[in-house]
């Protein structure tokens, strides 16, 4: 090699290496996610909550959100408790399919989601793989679904006997079209699957996030269906059980200035059946409480914003001890399991 051909690989080595050391260019703005930066997170709210995988079973959300004291329940009525003020709740994706109304989720969280902004907190709703096979194509639309939506004919304006697409143009239809993919808070990523399919290191990912930003934001069939590729960031079932697809998606995540992934879709995941759990390595939580299968009657994850926050972003465990708890229907909390 000349002199001059190893001076230009040494100067090509360093530069990629101060690359690699600078942080992440900020995530750009997008309609296919949400961006509350750590600054906002601290300045506006006092808590964050998150849950996943409600599944259709109403009663048991409502149950959660009145012990945890969001919500009041009035006669018969849920509302967002006027006095809960600084929450943060993000419900990451799959709203649909297994329990007996999920149309009365939707309905319930849209509502919420106008209270909550009023009292001065707010709900963050995400897309999961049930919502993205209804919109894809409606006429898989489950008998459950389909039945749920029965019971609410006259607030959706729905006519007697009326089919999926139908359904589909209806306020609920508009509701899940309008629902992003993904949230970033602080330093996390909230996504239903959560897995970051991308290759080429930092500029890989972020042409990830721009294909993601592209397909998410077109609302039309098309791109849900896109959306349910088996290795998408709302569809990829069991990736977390994988060593090589752990170290990749801690990368990526780092490539996008991200440190931890909070994430559904598998009740399986981490080993943690019928429960909400973080990751012995401190960088991912699982929400998925089983739900659907009758393993829990659901959860919610609640991290003091004062607890999570430092000048480097947000800490999911501290000292090997998780900074969230797990809130249960019957009131009472206790530390997020590790496994």
């Amino acid at each position: 090699m000349t002199a001059a051909r190893a001076a230009a690989a040494a100067f090509a080595l360093a530069a990629a290496s101060a690359a690699a050391a600078a942080p992440a260019a900020p995530i750009p703005a997008s309609d296919a996610w949400v961006t509350i930066r750590a600054d906002e997170l601290a300045a506006r709210y006092d808590a964050l909550w998150a849950l996943s995988d409600v599944h259709g079973h109403l009663a048991e959300l409502e149950q959660l959100l009145v012990a945890s004291r969001l919500a009041v329940r009035d006669g018969g009525a849920i509302s967002w408790r006027g006095e809960r003020r600084r929450a943060l709740l993000v419900v990451a994706g799959d709203l649909l399919d297994g329990g007996p109304d999920s149309v009365g989720v939707e309905l319930l969280l849209a509502r919420l989601q106008r209270e909550a902004a009023s009292a001065g907190s707010r709900v963050v709703v995400l897309l999961g793989n049930h919502e993205a096979r209804f919109l894809a194509r409606p006429a898989s639309a489950t008998p459950e679904l389909l039945a749920s939506a029965g019971l609410h004919r006259a607030e959706l304006g729905l006519p007697p006997g009326f089919a999926p697409d139908v359904l589909a143009a209806t306020a609920f239809g508009d509701f899940l079209r309008g629902l992003p993919v993904a949230a970033f808070v602080g330093s996390w990523l909230f996504a239903h699957a959560g897995y970051i399919d991308a290759a080429g290191g930092a500029a890989g990912t972020r042409a990830w996030l721009a294909r993601i930003d592209a397909t998410a934001s077109r609302r039309d069939p098309a791109a849900f269906a896109a959306l349910l590729d088996p290795r998408s960031i709302v569809a990829y079932h069991d990736w977390w059980r994988s060593e090589r697809r752990l170290a990749e998606e801690r990368r990526r995540l780092r490539h996008l200035g991200v440190d931890g992934l909070v994430f559904g879709h598998d009740p399986d995941a981490l080993g943690a059946k019928g429960t909400m759990a973080l990751n012995r390595d401190g960088w991912l939580i699982k929400l998925d409480a089983g739900l659907r299968r009758g393993a829990s009657r659901g959860m919610l994850l609640r991290c003091d914003v004062r607890d999570i926050a430092d000048a480097a972003g947000l800490a999911m465990s501290r000292g090997g001890a998780p900074t969230c708890r797990t809130e249960l229907p019957d009131g009472t909390s206790r530390a997020l399991e590790v496994r």
